[in-house]
């Protein structure tokens, strides 16, 4: 990018130079013609008794000489300007791109084009006047040091005086000029010649209103009449039969493809696309808006489609998770049940199945809390209390709850805050439940005797400070399957499901943390699982942040 950038700006010094080069070198040409067109005309004026300048040539060797230097510097140096004035063609627009490759217009190329082309002209005459009285300069004194007027001939103004005006005259004259010649050949570049001039512009905001319109049968009317009156003439007939010939195949063209296009999005194919035009500087006509509806349709149903059939997946595989968490304590209880009844109350192995029942019992009632809990989040139902809370203490608190846990997997915590005190706009509750299902999810899924990362700090996205609760953990087992899926309800590192988790905590947390209007989002980067919550700043801490 920065080697781009430098590219553009020599590009564009560059060019300036050329130009000042340009404008020094016509300008001597001008100064060169008048004083050839002098030292030619004196051959016949010492001659000449009754014309207004008249006199006779005082040095015959210097006059020749300097008429031929005159001569060839001017033919030198139109080769030398046109063959310029052809490269500042090429390079005009070249350095001046958005990043789009769009030729960048400034406000002096906004100007109309006919202005610009009639400036051209009327400077060039201008510079020419300029030149004629050169002209008559070099004929009224003696600045060549080879004429002498018969009678002294003398102006107002000094003719040193005449002569630095009349150079800076032609100078900015010349620049002025091919400013304007310049940025007639950047907009035909561009192809804005035609948009930026006064009858162009008129003619296409004409015909973006017109074809804009949806007042078809007005349209269609003006069209026939118009072209019923133009047809009644022989000048008026082969007009009209070449814009028949120019638009009527394109019409049906079009008409072609939106009824294939809906033959084929009525035969189940919704991710076809229908061929538009958008014309000129997007401007779309009825049959384009018309088929552009049609593709903005089948790319809803499409995605509809897609939603409709991501979602029977998803309850299908819903019910099944279900069935099987729900299950399988179930039928635990029900087996060590009957193994009571067979060996009566008195059986030394009674207290066991006691116990197991009693654990199967608790990962029922807790898989169905999670259970009503997941529904509650996802559906809003659960009272939101937003309020400013300290982020560090909560967290504090729930890493002292969960210290237990996370100690029987030897897992080493390492809290890295930097934004001590730090409130942010959250439900307390709510926000203790989301740590609390993040913690818990490293406990049952870390790499027992690894080192868990806990990260708080502050972002600031979109205008919006933020604060960030990151907690980043290597996995026990492999992660074969992506974040989203990770996220969906009964979803879990390990396929095999045997652990005691549920695979509702980061769906649980997920909506957790939308309801409190922050972001959600988990990374999966081989085995490195990685959490992130943001939630906003409250308005105190920002106060204090501008003090």
């Amino acid at each position: 990018m920065d080697t781009k950038l430098k590219k553009s700006n020599s590009g564009r010094a560059a060019y300036g130079f050329l130009f000042f080069i340009e404008v020094i070198i016509i300008t001597c040409v001008g100064i060169a013609g008048s004083m050839f067109a002098a030292l030619q005309d004196m051959r016949w004026m010492k001659d000449v008794h009754d014309g207004y300048y008249y006199g006779q040539i005082t040095d015959a060797a210097r006059h020749d000489w300097l008429l031929n230097f005159t001569g060839i510097g001017m033919i030198v140096g139109a080769v030398i300007a046109i063959g310029l004035l052809i490269l500042l063609a090429v390079m005009s627009g070249r350095y001046a791109k958005d990043e789009e490759g769009r030729i960048h217009l400034t406000w002096f190329d906004c100007i109309w084009s006919e202005i610009q082309a009639a400036g051209a002209v009327g400077l060039g005459l201008l510079v020419c006047l300029c030149m004629q009285q050169f002209y008559y300069m070099w004929l009224s004194g003696d600045f060549l040091g080879v004429w002498e007027l018969n009678e002294n001939i003398s102006g107002s103004i000094p003719a040193n005086v005449e002569g630095t005006f009349l150079v800076a005259a032609m100078v900015v004259l010349t620049a002025v000029m091919l400013l304007c010649l310049m940025s007639l050949i950047k907009k035909f570049k561009a192809h804005m010649l035609w948009q930026k001039s006064l009858l162009g512009g008129s003619i296409l905001a004409i015909y973006k209103a017109v074809k804009s319109s949806d007042r078809t049968l007005l349209k269609i009317m003006i069209i026939l009449i118009a072209g019923a009156f133009l047809s009644a003439t022989w000048i008026g007939l082969p007009f009209v039969l070449v814009l028949i010939l120019i638009f009527v195949p394109s019409l049906v063209k079009k008409f072609r493809n939106i009824k294939q296009g809906v033959e084929e999005v009525k035969n189940g194919n919704l991710s076809y696309k229908i061929e538009t035009d958008y014309g000129e500087k997007g401007i779309k006509g009825e049959l384009d808006r018309l088929a552009d509806n049609i593709n903005q349709i089948s790319r809803a149903s499409n995605i509809a489609v897609q939603n409709e059939l991501k979602n029977q997946r998803m309850k299908t595989e819903l019910i099944s998770n279900v069935s099987h968490d729900l299950k399988t304590p179930l039928t635990s209880m029900i087996s060590y049940v009957d193994l009571m009844k067979k060996e009566g109350l008195d059986s030394p192995n009674a207290p066991e199945y006691l116990d197991i029942i009693d654990q199967k019992t608790q990962r029922l009632k807790v898989l169905t809390e999670n259970l009503f809990e997941a529904a509650k989040a996802s559906s809003g139902a659960i009272p939101v209390n937003m309020e400013a809370i300290d982020i560090t203490s909560l967290l504090t608190q729930s890493l002292a709850e969960m210290e237990e846990r996370l100690s029987a997997k030897s897992l080493d915590v390492q809290v890295k805050n930097l934004c001590e005190g730090t409130r942010v706009v959250a439900d307390g509750q709510l926000m203790w439940r989301v740590i609390e299902n993040l913690l818990g999810n490293v406990s049952k899924y870390a790499l027992e005797g690894s080192r868990v990362y806990i990260d708080v700090r502050e972002i600031s996205v979109k205008g919006r400070d933020d604060v960030v609760l990151e907690i980043k953990n290597i996995s026990r087992d492999q992660l074969n399957i992506s974040a989203d899926e990770l996220m969906e309800r009964f979803k879990r590192g390990d396929e095999s499901r045997n652990t005691e988790g549920s695979g509702l905590g980061l769906a649980i947390a997920k909506d957790l943390v939308k309801l409190m209007n922050g972001i959600f989002e988990i990374t999966v980067d081989g085995d490195l699982f990685k959490a992130t919550v943001m939630l906003e700043k409250t308005e105190e801490n920002q106060q204090k942040k501008t003090e």
